[in-house]
């Protein structure tokens, strides 16, 4: 989508009416005839209706067959489709049929669990409708009318108030002290004043243009409508969110790396193994299904249940730390980030005005609430400057709770619902917590108001006074403190009314300029008490002649607003830097601002170039970059950035984007990316949307979150505090290094699942393990023990390594594919054919007259082998089939126990995982049961060896026990060459 380009905001209104063809009234707008209903019903037909373009929808037959497309699948799916050619081949051998059977049936329940998960994330565009209106006035043939606004065409002009939403991008040309909401759009959390003038050259700064689907917080306006539809601004940002390609997951990227390995290494092996068979004589039939079994065994079929399985066990966990993930792979891809890109208004802020200082009797007090309650430590409320302070806030103002909605009277006072503006409802929640805001205003009646307007900057309301029923009144003001401190002549301290000299002007300007360089919003605060000769009969007070005095106030104090940083967020961010992550700000809201809320919730700690400037006296153009460790930057500056531009500014530790629309945003995502950044990118408004969608994880605010960013976003915070991402992170990562123990875990069967197979081809040696069986430790055995690391707590550095570098630092890495196919694997391989050859002498069959048998003997035709007959050498074979089988399980029991540290040596971390725990007794009860449940023999070709069996394997299995141990032990230690060689 392209840059928002507007210029009617600098047009006059002449040219307005030319370019529109619409009726203004030039020397009195309010009287403007608007568009003609034939014209308005030609625009319509034209340009066609005032509604956001919905995007092309994905049939659900489409999104069914992605799945299917999904590279583990598509491994799973042709390891069944080579089970049915080995069948058809061989009819004789059943087990392959049922192999494929069993390989299609995970494929299809994965799929259909992640298509049924997938439709379930809703459409975007839904929620952006959402947020539009359903009807408005608009003036057309002279008259005002009520029309649904998608029939609203470009020229019209269309009359909003109080309440209303903007029914399209307007430019406005009558104002009566309108205020809108601009919050989910630009991130500002201080209703916009809005004026008929243009304020700046950004039409997404200036205060004469109001934005489609925006809420009219105070007063009136008409305007003539300049955008419909998505030629809007949120129009723009919803083409945007809807149109943004989502980047792949890491956990996806890291799947194809393994499916490609996986994929390579079964089919370079199955050549290479046609081809020694083939030279040792092994007829072509055999040869083919032996090398389709070897691919087959190649493959991890319970690894896509186990990753699953994993992940969902994390999404739980995360679910109990208020963070909801949208889809499985995203979880592993928050341990993952490296630059977390966050809004300000409501993410790190709580997106609500607060009181923050006061200043009266030449000191500033603090004034931020404690608990909810107002710390009486902070200030004086006793003090009579202060006394007057807190009337003039509660009574010039005009904000109120909403008395009607049910409840909200027994809320806790933050929580209630306040109507009015940001910073008047912030002075309502002080003050009401003084004194009951109620009985205040009762006190000092109102007769006579003019509400703020940006022209003016200030707001009037004229008072009864306090328990006086005589005609003397009390005239309250507020507004901006250089405006009302100008219409003063007295400043009042310590309860006594003083003329305002030299020191008072400068110890006003002093305080004013500190309460404004910490990014708070000051408001002053002035009275006079109006004497007979000023006072009005009847309070008959007049707006236009202003019949009372503005001159000659007594200036109380100021009182200064600010959004306060959530309670976590310093602490949060503290923890991020601590394990490597980059926290910046990108915000629309005022650098100042910016800059202000970025110093105290800790992502700005080094000096801007500004700073150094400053404090060193000179011009900023003498200080060089490179001295700043910190930098805040305008979104208007980074339109002419080249790559160069951004490379300079994203390689700085603190950084601030101020005032940036939508498409900055995601600019700064993509441009994060290309730099190898993983991108976590936090929002609550539509104005987020597109970034959040651009981003490797979207991180969307649960609680005042917008539908448009719930929607677009992987992970919703349900708790609305960005400290939650912290506990995202910290299990990311656990999963991470999780999913790496369950998969080295997993893996280090594989070779002694592949290596009976290659003795067969080789060397004729019967198979030491069938199919089948070989499927009861990849879906039986294994699979409880598997998930079950998943619960793992993290070991004590996960908070404090650097973040993984993308592309480099993989999910099966050489150390782990080392460990499972060179170390544990082979251990295991060697172990469990131990046994075999063990209970085969034992059976009658020692070692030296294997070789060359599988094709003529241990099969119902077989002739007699060393004295015994068909049945008698199925009998043993199954029996040491069984005996490999056990003790494959038997070593992978002991696997599990010492790969729940991938470096921290087992009696650090300790077996309080009652999971592993359950896991281990589950994988013992399946090996049992496959060995001693008679009708299982029958199906899967078993048979009960004799006990003794069981004890042969443990002293090469603890062998193998002890070498991972000593293996950590190495890897935990740093001072030894070859620890990073040793971590998986």
């Amino acid at each position: 989508a392209a840059e928002y380009d507007v210029n009617e905001h600098e047009l006059t209104l002449e040219q307005l009416s030319d370019k529109f063809t619409t009726d203004i009234n030039f020397s009195d707008p309010s009287q403007s005839g608007g568009l003609t209903s034939s014209l308005a019903s030609e625009l319509l037909s034209r340009y066609g209706k005032n509604v956001l373009k919905p995007p092309k929808e994905i049939p659900w037959y489409v999104q069914l067959a992605k799945c299917f497309t999904n590279f583990f699948m598509i491994l799973l799916e042709v390891a069944g489709a080579l089970c049915f050619l080995a069948y058809g081949l061989d009819r004789s051998i059943r087990v392959n049929l049922y192999l494929a059977c069993v390989l299609y049936a995970i494929v299809i329940f994965t799929c259909l669990l992640t298509f049924s998960q997938e439709r379930q994330t809703g459409n975007i565009m839904k929620s952006f409708k959402n947020l539009l209106p359903q009807s408005c006035r608009v003036i057309r043939d002279g008259s005002e009318t009520k029309i649904k606004v998608e029939d609203i065409v470009i020229g019209d002009i269309v009359v909003v108030s109080a309440g209303d939403k903007v029914p399209g991008d307007i430019r406005i040309i009558t104002c009566n002290g309108m205020k809108v909401d601009n919050s989910s759009l630009t991130g500002e959390s201080e209703a916009q004043s809005c004026t008929v003038t243009c304020t700046d050259d950004n039409p997404l700064e200036s205060h004469n243009l109001a934005f489609y689907g925006t809420l009219v917080m105070d007063g009136s306006a008409r305007g003539v409508v300049i955008r419909t539809g998505t030629n809007t601004l949120i129009g723009k940002i919803a083409d945007m969110a809807s149109n943004t390609e989502q980047t792949e997951t890491t956990l996806q990227i890291e799947t194809k790396r393994f499916v490609h390995f996986i994929t390579v290494l079964g089919i370079t092996m199955g050549l290479l193994f046609f081809i020694i068979g083939f030279c040792v004589g092994i007829k072509p039939i055999p040869n083919l299904i032996n090398v389709l079994g070897l691919i087959v065994a190649n493959v991890p079929e319970g690894l896509p249940s186990t990753i699953t399985a994993c992940l969902t066990v994390t999404a739980r966990r995360l679910s109990k730390r208020n963070v909801y993930s949208k889809k499985l792979e995203s979880i592993e891809t928050l341990g993952s980030i490296t630059l977390i890109a966050s809004d300000k208004t409501g993410t790190l802020t709580q997106n609500r005005m607060t009181v923050s200082h006061m200043w009266y009797d030449n000191t500033i007090f603090r004034a931020i609430e404690n608990g909810g309650t107002i710390d009486r430590t902070l200030f004086d409320l006793g003090t009579p400057t202060c006394s007057n302070l807190i009337r003039v806030g509660a009574c010039c103002n005009r904000a109120d709770f909403d008395r009607l909605l049910e409840g909200n009277m027994e809320r806790p006072i933050e929580n209630r619902l306040i109507l009015g503006d940001a910073s008047e409802s912030a002075l309502v929640r002080l003050c009401h917590k003084i004194e009951d805001i109620e009985i205040t205003r009762a006190k000092n009646s109102k007769v006579f108001e003019i509400p703020f307007n940006s022209t003016n900057k200030w707001q009037l309301s004229i008072h009864k006074l306090e328990n006086d029923n005589s005609s003397s009144r009390i005239l309250y003001m507020k507004g901006a403190p250089e405006i009302i401190f100008e219409k003063c002549s007295k400043i009042m301290q310590n309860g006594k009314e003083i003329p305002i000299d030299e020191k008072i002007n400068a110890d006003f300007i002093t305080a004013y300029e500190a309460l404004g360089s910490m990014g708070e919003r000051c408001l002053g605060f002035a009275q006079l008490l109006l004497t007979d000769e000023n006072t009005v009969p009847n309070d008959l007070y007049d707006a236009q002649i202003l019949n009372f005095p503005m001159t000659g106030l007594t200036f109380v104090g100021l009182c200064s607003l600010l959004d306060p940083p959530r309670e976590n967020v310093p602490f949060a961010v503290h923890q991020c830097k601590t394990a490597g992550i980059k926290v910046i700000m990108v915000t629309g809201d005022h650098p100042i601002t910016a800059k202000a809320i970025a110093k105290k919730v800790g992502i700005i700690s080094s000096p801007t170039v500004e700073d150094i400037a400053q404090e060193r006296g000179v011009p900023v153009s003498e200080v060089d970059d490179s001295e700043a460790g910190a930098i805040v930057l305008h979104g208007a500056q980074l339109r002419e950035f080249t790559e160069a531009d951004w490379d300079r500014v994203l390689s700085k530790g603190e950084i601030v984007f101020a005032r940036t629309s939508p498409q900055q945003k995601s600019q700064i995502v993509e441009n994060a990316q290309r730099r190898k950044e993983v991108v976590a990118v936090t929002g609550d408004g539509v104005n987020d949307s597109p970034a959040l969608k651009k981003a490797d994880i979207g991180v969307a605010m649960g609680v005042v979150g917008s539908d448009v960013a719930k929607e677009t976003a992987d992970i919703i915070l349900l708790d609305d505090n960005f400290a939650s991402i912290v506990a995202g992170i910290e299990e990311g990562r656990i999963i991470f290094d999780n999913l790496k123990k369950s998969i080295a875990y997993t893996l280090s069967h594989a070779i002694p699942e592949i290596a009976p197979f290659l003795l067969n081809i080789v060397s004729g040696i019967p198979l030491a393990i069938t199919s089948f069986l070989i499927l009861c430790i990849d879906l039986g055995t294994e699979m409880a023990p598997a998930i079950s690391l998943a619960y793992e707590k993290g070991e004590k550095d996960i908070m404090t390594r650097k973040p993984r570098v993308l592309g480099k630092d993989h999910l099966v890495t050489t150390n782990l594919l080392s460990y499972s196919y060179l170390q544990a694997g082979p251990i295991e391989a060697i172990v469990s054919f131990l046994n075999f050859f063990l209970v085969m002498a034992a059976e009658g069959f020692p070692p030296h007259i294997l070789p060359g048998t599988t094709q003529d003997y241990f099969i119902e035709t077989a002739l007699p082998l060393n004295g015994k007959n068909a049945h008698q050498q199925i009998t043993a074979l199954r029996k040491a089939q069984t005996a490999y089988f056990m003790t494959l399980v038997m070593c992978q029991f002991f696997n599990l126990i010492t790969n729940k540290t991938r470096v921290v040596p087992l009696w650090r971390h300790g077996m309080m995982n009652m999971y592993v725990n359950i896991g281990l007794i589950i994988e013992a009860g399946i090996c049992c049961f496959v060995i001693y449940t008679p009708f299982i023999h029958t199906i899967i070709e078993s048979e009960v060896f004799p006990g003794k069996f069981w004890a042969y394997p443990l002293p090469m299995v603890f062998c193998l026990f002890a070498w991972n141990e000593i293996r950590k032990r190495i890897a935990f230690d740093h001072s030894f060459k070859i620890s990073s060689s040793l971590a998986f």
